[in-house]
């Protein structure tokens, strides 16, 4: 529709509300001001027109745009009860809307458990309509502005209302309000349109605005967005928001605080660059929330997303599997066979399991909560996610020995901070603020929240190598190398029966490169021939386990080397014992082609005929079939080859007249500067860390009897000895393997049977001691209740006296089984001894939940208990409550009070339970 000359020439009345703040308000010199007026301004601009702000409370703005009176309205969202009084533009962006909770209601996150609460709504909002429609039950009172809503929310009159993404900051009472209704308490509930509205059947004024509005351009409305939505510069404050229940990382405390690893992480990095930060809990759409500048910062896992930005990696988590108690044993993720895992949604989680099953039911939820709602209903066989909060909700709900860690799968991710895509100068802030903080403060940090034994991010960095501005650039740009191996040299380095490379070369290839922060990409080849000469082309970067010769030195560039290993020919067992080289003069031997030994035995020992095969399983086959007398190999390929049960005919004998094989690392001439970087990293291995990896691939089970580091140290100085002694294992280990699961099966009998009560089945004191301190420990953390409740009988004596033992343990086997129905699966019910029992409540928020447990158990074992030979039992209970912290922050202090005060419910009448008196209630 064309522009008329009128329609440029007049003055445009644009009502405002007077505390829609960011949107539009009344600043403090009496002034329009906010986002809106200031886009409208721009507006006007582009269209050559003129506007006039009209100041309203919000139903005024409504009523007078409707009825024609002012002409625009300045920005509102849009519903389905709007459309029916005005005409909208074109969205401007998308506007979330949240519930702001009062900091003692602050753990409150299902908003159905807001009903017995009333929620302050401004007449006439969307809040007021959108709320009735999706929560009925909620009770509203209306206000008639923000600043009238605020001051209720202020004097108490409503612990709960309704509001956009920040509190006015032109609220005199701001700060105050913002202490009281804290972002980390926020919820949000809708998200919808926001935008411009006009009266109905304003066709050509609308055709107008939407002109002038496609006139700004989106840099320019992005830079109104960063003003007024963004970071706030002047006030040096962040905005992030997290995740929930995904403890030790991030989590709400009872008290409604923002809590966790990532919390104080980032509560450091502010410190550090001179901000403040606040936290807000991430709902279902907090990536939105942070592609629509609600929040600055999400503390996210993610590898790619196309509404949000990657800002740097800021930690890596390990992600790993655990699988139910009852499930076979397996040895490999690719045996897993029609079995339910769950796991939190994680793109690159889902594709590395999928990479490894093919045949599994992948049950996605949201988050760990949900997760561990279905593990209580039995229907998971297999959990699968991160670590470290796995193990944190096993624990909180004692379901650690219900499921067990499986040692042979794991998988790392890095943690982002995904950005405000619209803010270019935050990635920078948060790479500077990270760099100033002292790494032993990281470390420490790590510590404290017992990370640093499982991610230990922190703590790998400590063995991170200082390279040179040149060495650092080079892997900057060539963050991978290409590591070649030979597929079946076993154990140096081989390739297994499910695909994954294993042996002690990519053991210290890992060790290596982690210490330079690259990434191994391996490249399989039959022979070690082929394997060399693919190094020699350039087709791969590094191989290992190589002799640095004289003339390998003319084409390959070596590191030092990182250990030495001796060579042994393996032979039929008849030849004799302790044999050398000229034992087989005018003989045959078998040797791998390629390899230095060659060129040395056919110069020192001519009259040895060298079959030259292409590996290890080619050399024995030639033993075996007698083509040749021996084949010679490394003491550590030797070994693993007699570790066979069809070579008991064959012995070993270590070559002591050549010299020991120098393991190093060869690399491809053209790379000088990777030779350096590797080089720096093998001269920092540890003999503890060789020593490790030694042992992992020469392990002798502790089971027979041995002493491992006794049969290593003996083996490397006498090599021949070796073999006598792997023949000894392979032996015993056969006769002893049915004793070992039968000693497994006792030692787990044995186990119960040391913290359970024989008669009841119940937790014993020596369980409650070790359970009680584990909650202790938590609990601590979480700023959580614990509760004990030390139960005594009254009455029992007299049974037992009157009608004999056998029904006294019947009584007692009755009560047990009711004092479980008084508590949840996460509590403990202990018989303490004789007619004592302890309950251990945790997780409690306040003493009413264990005086509600108290009350329930004094009417349930007040019941009549009918037992056998037609008695029927009438008794009751005194109890004494001890509160963690209140009353003791140990096992011994906890269990004395509680003690204490059942023997005070005693004296004062029996059949009731008391508190410590500085906590009050006695009944």
């Amino acid at each position: 529709m064309p522009v008329s000359a009128q329609d440029i020439t007049k003055t445009y009345r644009v009502a405002i509300n007077k505390t829609s703040y960011p949107y539009h308000f009344i600043n403090k010199d009496n002034k329009p001001d906010g986002m809106m007026v200031e886009l409208w301004q721009l507006w006007a601009e582009k269209q050559g027109a003129k506007v006039e702000f009209v100041a309203l409370n919000w139903q005024e703005t409504l009523e007078q745009v409707q009825d024609g009176r002012v002409d625009i309205h300045a920005g509102l969202s849009q519903n389905t009860y709007r459309a029916e009084m005005f005409d909208f533009s074109s969205a401007f962006f998308r506007q979330s809307r949240h519930l702001f909770l009062h900091r003692s209601i602050a753990h409150i996150r299902d908003i159905a458990q807001l009903a017995p609460y009333t929620v302050g709504v401004v007449a006439g909002s969307s809040h007021e309509e959108s709320l009735k429609k999706k929560y009925p039950r909620l009770t509203l009172r209306k206000f008639s502005d923000r600043h009238a809503l605020y001051n209720a929310a202020i004097n108490n009159e409503v612990l709960i209302f309704a509001g956009v993404e920040k509190l006015s900051k032109n609220f005199s009472a701001h700060d105050l309000l913002n202490k009281k209704y804290p972002a980390f308490a926020r919820i949000s509930y809708h998200t919808d349109d926001y935008g411009t509205a006009v009266t109905k059947g304003s066709t050509k004024l609308l055709s107008f605005i939407q002109q002038g509005l496609d006139k700004i351009s989106v840099e320019e409305k992005s830079a109104l967005e960063i003003k007024w939505l963004g970071v706030d510069k002047s006030d040096n404050v962040i905005v992030l928001s997290y995740a929930n229940n995904q403890m030790p990382f991030s989590d709400t405390s009872a008290a409604g605080n923002a809590q966790g690893f990532f919390i104080e992480l980032w509560q450091m990095w502010a410190k550090y660059s001179g901000l403040e930060v606040e936290f807000i809990v991430a709902d279902s759409h907090q990536l939105q929330q942070v592609n629509q500048n609600t929040v600055d910062i999400h503390i996210a896992s993610l590898s790619h997303k196309d509404h949000a930005s990657l800002g740097p990696i800021i930690y890596s988590i390990n992600n790993s599997l655990f699988m139910a108690n009852d499930m076979d044993k397996i040895s490999h993720i690719s045996e897993i066979k029609d079995k339910n895992i769950g796991l939190v949604s994680s793109p690159e989680l889902v594709k590395d399991i999928n990479k490894h099953v093919d045949n599994a039911n992948i049950i996605y939820f949201d988050d760990y909560k949900s997760l561990f709602a279905a593990v209580a209903l039995g229907e998971l066989d297999i959990i699968a996610g991160e670590s470290d909060v796995i193990e944190h909700h096993l624990l909180q709900n004692q379901l650690q020995s219900s499921y067990i860690h499986f040692p042979g799968y794991q998988f790392k991710h890095d943690v982002h901070a995904v950005l405000n895509n619209a803010n270019v100068e935050l990635k920078q802030l948060i790479s500077d603020g990270f760099k100033e903080i002292p790494l032993a403060d990281l470390i420490a940090l790590e510590k404290k929240w017992n990370l640093d034994n499982s991610s230990g991010f922190f703590k790998r960095q400590l063995s991170m190598l200082e390279l040179t501005e040149q060495e650092f650039s080079w892997v900057k740009d060539h963050p991978r190398v290409k590591f070649g191996i030979t597929k079946n040299w076993a154990p140096i380095e081989f390739v297994d029966k499910y695909g994954e490379f294993k042996g002690t070369n990519p053991d210290l290839f890992q060790l290596i490169t982690q210490r330079l922060n690259l990434k191994i990409d391996y490249v399989v080849y039959d022979k070690f021939e082929e394997l060399y000469q693919a190094l020699l082309d350039g087709e791969i970067d590094v191989i290992g386990s190589v002799m640095a010769t004289e003339e390998r030195k003319k084409e390959v560039l070596f590191t030092e080397s990182y250990w030495s290993m001796p060579w042994v020919i393996v032979h039929p067992r008849e030849l004799g014992k302790q044999l050398k080289l000229e034992n087989f003069q005018g003989e045959a031997l078998a040797i791998t082609k390629g390899y230095y030994l060659v060129s040395v035995i056919r110069k020192k020992f001519p009259s040895i005929t060298l079959r030259l095969v292409d590996n290890s399983e080619e050399g024995l086959l030639a033993v075996q079939k007698g083509m040749v007398d021996g084949f010679i190999d490394s003491l550590s390929s030797g070994t693993e080859l007699l570790k066979k049960e069809s070579l008991v005919s064959l012995g070993m004998s270590v070559l002591d007249e050549v010299d020991r094989s120098g393991n190093h690392l060869a690399i491809n001439q053209s790379l000088p500067v990777l030779a350096t970087i590797l080089n720096k990293s093998v001269v920092t291995i540890s003999d503890v860390e060789s020593q490790r990896i030694y042992e992992k691939w020469f392990d002798i089970s502790i089971e027979t009897g041995l002493d491992k580091n006794v049969v290593l140290r003996v083996a490397a100085q006498v090599g021949v000895l070796i073999v006598i002694i792997i023949i000894i294992i392979m032996v015993w280990n056969r006769r002893l393997y049915l004793e070992i699961k039968s000693r497994r099966k006792l030692e787990k009998q044995m186990k119960y049977m040391a913290t359970h009560d024989d008669l009841t089945g119940l937790a014993n004191r020596v369980l409650l001691k070790d359970r009680l301190n584990t909650a202790i420990t938590f609990h601590r953390r979480q700023k959580l209740l614990i509760s004990v409740l030390f139960i005594d009988l009254d009455g029992f004596k007299n049974i037992n006296d009157n009608y004999g033992h056998d029904v006294g343990d019947e009584l007692l086997i009755e009560v047990a089984s009711r004092l479980k129905g008084c508590v949840r699966e996460s509590d403990t019910v202990v018989r303490f001894g004789g007619d004592e029992f302890v309950l251990l409540l945790t997780g409690l928020h306040s003493q009413n939940e264990a005086a509600y447990v108290a009350d329930k158990v004094l009417k349930l074992i007040q019941q009549p208990i009918h037992l056998s030979s037609d008695v029927t039992a009438n008794i009751g209970c005194s109890i004494g409550i001890a509160m963690y912290p209140e009353d003791g922050e140990s096992d011994n202090d906890l269990l004395k009070v509680a003690d204490s005060l059942m023997y005070e419910v005693k004296a004062a009448g029996k059949n009731h339970y008391m508190f410590n008196r500085k906590n009050g209630a006695i009944r």
